[in-house]
């Protein structure tokens, strides 16, 4: 059975598409300039797993799932980022009741809520431009926050990498080196390790001093040689 914008019901077996074509694509709302508001215009305000757009853009078919989060009342993510004529896939993870997938602007709508665990919703953003944002919900569960959009090329929000992070490989090796410096250097005396203060750095304090430093800076500047001396 094929599925389309103006067929509400949705079978229990397989994809079921929704293609843009001879539907209306309209923005929910433009990229604005300056502020996540500006984009989702307050949408996924009281959307608490919404940690920024997950950019998935150069990827043919992206996945979101329905029912996500601890209490299954939730769409992960909340918000991502793809590129027109991309499918994106809602798959339904059993999780939290009865769901559906509906724009706010109503370019694409999954039907009636259903709980099986394995279905899927997919639209394809066919006629969608850049600058494109697709508003949605899960009707049942509007009252408690479960919505997402969907922003098509650009958007003005913090992008998330999928799947970066977590591993923490980038900062294990500076920590090891630095416990290495830190043994083996001149710094056993304590203070400031053994190093000395060049004008450039006394110059710096000045100007971070303002005035006051500019006063105080001879006197640092005699201090600070005499300690230097007697070591």
């Amino acid at each position: 059975m094929t599925f389309n914008a103006d067929d509400t019901t949705m079978s229990r077996r397989g994809l079921f598409r929704a293609g843009a074509a001879g539907a209306a694509v309209a923005a929910g709302v433009t990229a604005g300039t300056g502020s996540v508001a500006a984009q989702y215009d307050g949408w996924l305000d009281d959307v608490d797993n919404y940690d920024g757009t997950h950019d998935y853009t150069g990827q043919d078919e992206v996945t979101v799932e329905v029912g996500a989060g601890d209490n299954g009342l939730r769409f992960g993510p909340a918000a991502i980022l793809i590129d027109p004529e991309t499918t994106v896939v809602w798959e339904w993870t059993g999780a939290g009741g009865a769901h559906n997938v509906v724009a706010d602007d109503e370019t694409f709508d999954s039907g009636d809520p259903v709980d099986g665990e394995g279905e899927t919703f997919e639209y394809t953003f066919e006629d969608a431009s850049d600058g494109d944002t697709f508003n949605y919900l899960c009707v049942p569960h509007e009252a408690v926050g479960m919505k997402g959009a969907v922003a098509i090329g650009s958007v003005d929000d913090d992008l998330v990498t999928p799947g970066e992070g977590g591993d923490g490989e980038g900062g294990e090796g500076g920590d090891d080196e630095g416990s290495e410096n830190s043994s083996d250097g001149e710094g056993d005396d304590g203070g400031s390790g053994g190093r000395t203060l060049s004008a450039g750095d006394i110059g710096a304090l000045a100007l971070s001093l303002g005035f006051a430093g500019a006063l105080l800076i001879p006197l640092f500047y005699a201090a600070h040689k005499m300690a230097t001396d007697e070591e």
